[in-house]
Order: structure tokens, then sequence, then C-alpha cells
């Protein structure tokens, strides 16, 4: 083939009676460089639909990386609310982090600030769950150390997703569209242990009614019984104050129940301590409206 281009070269040279000029004479030196190959950032403002496999938030929903973000006046499961990037820590590892790793947590931190300023409230009392993703592997070998921060409408503590056709942005704001009210709870079969706790207005039927959050401080993880006792004891503190009583007012006339979500080993490993608190009445009789300020003879 080389021999053939050079006898081809050589009969137009001779064809033409005189010397080839290209351009300037000087091959090359008119060409640029390529840019460094660099892995995009995402965009946040957008939201992604519901993939298909998706019934319930996890940290490895598909939604988050299967479906392209479209706009949030579409219908979607997920919305874009931050994105921020990693502590130079992260820089040199060899992949991204997890769930219990110092750059995840970082990362959740992150989300969870952006998310109370984005709702505008503590998210803790939003209808929401919030996940950083973060680069899938080969993202993160060819230099992604992004972050972005999803929120996921739900409908119960075992974070069914909810789809939506507009931002939640401002969902703590004024009406406050997006707050946790009140919920009935589901029971074993023996009625001793919670399953599952799903929101619903307080104008419905209901047994419990949300009474607030309680964030403990950021240390070593307490232990599983120590730190049941600890929610149990601060959102039954919480309920009282609700009600307008003292613990030991609540304490002595009881006829209250109450239920606590979240504060699991996992979430305190990722920095959410935060436990959702909620209260009713023993007999396990629906009703409807708040029992704020009322004592339990008055529910």
């Amino acid at each position: 083939m080389a021999a053939a281009v050079a006898a081809a070269l050589a009969l137009t040279l001779a064809g033409c009676g005189g010397p080839l000029n290209v351009g300037d004479g000087d091959i090359g030196g008119d060409w640029a460089l390529l840019p460094e190959a660099k892995v995009p950032t995402p965009d946040s403002g957008v939201c992604r639909p519901k993939a298909g496999s998706d019934k319930s938030v996890d940290w490895t929903l598909a939604s988050f990386y299967t479906e392209p973000p479209v706009d949030c006046a579409q219908e979607h499961a997920s919305e874009t609310y931050y994105v921020g990037k990693l502590p130079a820590s992260e820089n040199d590892k060899t992949s991204p982090p997890d769930p219990g790793d110092a750059g995840f947590k970082s990362a959740f931190t992150s989300c969870a600030k952006q998310a109370s300023t984005f709702l505008g409230g503590d998210f803790h009392n939003a209808r929401v769950s919030i996940v950083p993703v973060l680069p899938l592997d080969h993202l993160w070998q060819g230099g992604a150390r992004w972050f972005r921060c999803e929120l996921v409408e739900i409908s119960d503590t075992l974070e069914t997703i909810v789809t939506r056709k507009a931002s939640a942005k401002d969902g703590l704001r004024g009406s406050r569209p997006l707050a946790i009210t009140c919920a009935n709870d589901t029971l074993t079969s023996d009625k001793k242990f919670v399953t599952n706790v799903t929101f619903i207005a307080c104008a419905k039927p209901h047994y419990m009614e949300y009474t607030g959050v309680w964030a403990p401080a950021d240390k070593k993880w307490p232990g599983k019984n120590a730190q049941a006792t600890a929610k149990s004891e601060n959102c039954f503190r919480l309920g009282a104050n609700y009600l307008g009583m003292t613990v030991s007012g609540l304490h002595g006339v009881g006829g209250i129940s109450w239920d606590t979500w979240g504060g699991s080993e996992l979430l305190w490993s990722v920095g959410d301590r935060g436990v959702r608190c909620f209260m009713g009445p023993y007999d396990r009789k629906k009703r409807t409206g708040s029992i704020k300020g009322k004592q339990p003879s008055e529910f």
C-alpha cells in the first residue's frame, strides 16, 4: 500500500511541473491540542422518572442511575436539588465512598443542610427522603468527584415513592404542602410491633400525629439498646410538650401511645441522627383533627 501511494504521488508531481505547496509549509504548526477529557458535572434543578423496578427508596435506587433527567413539570420520582463536590481527601481514593465511609457522610451532611434550605425547614419534618448519589465507578476513574443530592417524596416510613409533577421546593413554607401531620400505623398480628407508618392529613381518620423530631448530638453510636431507650424517652418528652403537658403529668394520666422512626445505626453512620416522633390515643380508635394542646381525655 505504501509503495502504491508513493508511486501515485510521484506521478502527480511529475504531471504538475512544479513543487507541491500545502498551506504555509509549516505542517502541523496550526493544529491545536485537544483539551483533556473531563467527566461533566451533573445539573441541579432537574428531575428523574421512576424506573420500572423502583418502589421504595434505597441508596442505589435505579432511577438515580438509569433514567435521564427531565423537566420537573413532568412526572418524576426524584429531584436533583443540589450538586456539590466531595472533600479533597477523596481525590486519591480508588472508588467512590459507600454508606458508612467519611466521604459519604460528608456528602449526606451537605445534602441535609441544602434540603432544609430548599424545603424551607428541617427536612425531617417533611414527607421526603434524601439521598446523596455518588459517581459510578467508571466516572470515578475518569476523575469525577461530585455528588448530587436527590429528594424523593414518600408516603410512609417504608419510604414508598410518590411520583410528582412539580418541584418540591418550598414544601415546608407557607401552607407546608409536604409537612408530616398525622398518620396511621400498621401493627404485627400480635400487635406488639409497628411495621409501617403511613402519612395522612389530620382531617381524615387516623391513629397517630407527628409531634416533632429529636436529633441527638453527633457522637459515637450508643448501641441498639441504649438508642432504643433514648428514642422512646425523647419522643415521649416531645409528645408531652406537644400536648402542653409535663413528662410527669403525662405519665400520671396515661392513655397515649407513641411511635418512633429513624435513628438506626446505618442512618447514624451516614450522618442522619434524626428521629421522627408520633403520638396518639392508646385505645387505637381513629379520630379526626389534631391532638395538639389537648390532654388525653380530650382526644
